[in-house]
């Protein structure tokens, strides 16, 4: 397999684990998320890595996944991944490259209409969302069909998901946003997160936290980006717009006194974290990204 399949299939993973329990599995689907980006973005094949018998040696990817890529190098599956992804239909796989589907969502759909084709899945929502039948899930509504429409036809000009742009490109949007950001009084701190946080050669969705005593104004604020071609997604703690370039820029909020815990648990490696944890839980602390409290 080519770093780029095994990529795809870590986010496979990351997303199963999504649809199965996002908030038990956190830190699990951060694990996969990271190693797909690094190994995304090795200048070596990992089935060359794994002839040298190096595979320990690559940062970014724990102890777990690292001998589940051995196990997938050596017997061409792994039993743990086919457990993990048991159940969801190809097809919810296949969705998760449009914009605005998340796991759930993609999921949801997929179960509902017993979609299983994987290559034919994007089609298979079209016409059903055309045919009005996305409106009648519990949940959807005509709204929603209405944007999974226009977000397949983002799809098929090439605005993916999965797409990825160079660091000095995602630096630029990044910065004009931050700048924008900044420009409100509510702001009070302005980072970005992810893989950009970590200065990586390329880059997906585009996260911005911002520290501020006044959520609402921030995301009003953050909404309004002149750049932004429409909204993603608009909450009490988060915001997601898509720029008129096609790339996608998540914003996230957090009161200041526990700014720094968040800043820490979207940047940090999984291993940092699992020992940051650790570390609390002997001190009889509980550690998340809204900081730090006693158990």
């Amino acid at each position: 397999m080519t770093n780029k399949e095994i990529a795809q299939l870590l986010r496979k993973v990351a997303a199963a684990y999504g649809i199965k329990d996002e908030k038990r599995h956190r830190f699990q689907i951060i694990a996969y998320e990271r190693a797909a980006d690094t190994v995304e973005h090795l200048n070596t094949e990992l089935t060359d890595i794994y002839r040298e018998g190096k595979l320990d040696k690559i940062p970014g990817i724990g102890t777990s996944i690292t001998s589940y890529i051995e196990e997938l190098i050596s017997k061409g599956k792994v039993k743990h991944f086919e457990e993990v992804m048991k159940g969801v239909p190809e097809a919810a796989f296949a969705l998760l490259d449009v914009p605005t589907f998340g796991p759930k969502k993609a999921y949801k759909i997929a179960s509902t209409f017993k979609l299983e084709n994987g290559k034919t899945a994007v089609e298979d929502v079209k016409k059903l969302a055309k045919q009005g039948k996305i409106a009648e899930i519990p949940g959807f509504g005509k709204k929603s069909e209405t944007d999974i429409l226009r977000a397949i036809d983002e799809y098929k000009q090439g605005k993916t998901k999965t797409g990825r742009t160079p660091l000095p490109y995602a630096l630029e949007l990044a910065q004009k946003v931050v700048d924008f950001l900044k420009e409100s009084k509510d702001a009070i701190k302005v980072f970005p997160l992810g893989s950009l946080r970590r200065m990586m050669p390329t880059v997906g969705d585009i996260d911005i936290a911002v520290a501020t005593n006044n959520p609402q104004e921030v995301i009003n604020h953050f909404v309004s980006f002149p750049g932004k071609e429409r909204i993603l997604e608009k909450g009490d703690t988060s915001a997601s717009i898509l720029t008129t370039g096609g790339k996608q820029v998540d914003l996230m909020v957090q009161k200041p006194e526990s700014f720094g815990a968040l800043l820490q648990h979207f940047t940090g490696s999984k291993a940092h974290n699992i020992h940051l944890r650790e570390y609390a839980l002997k001190k009889g602390l509980s550690l998340s990204e809204y900081g730090i409290k006693r158990r």
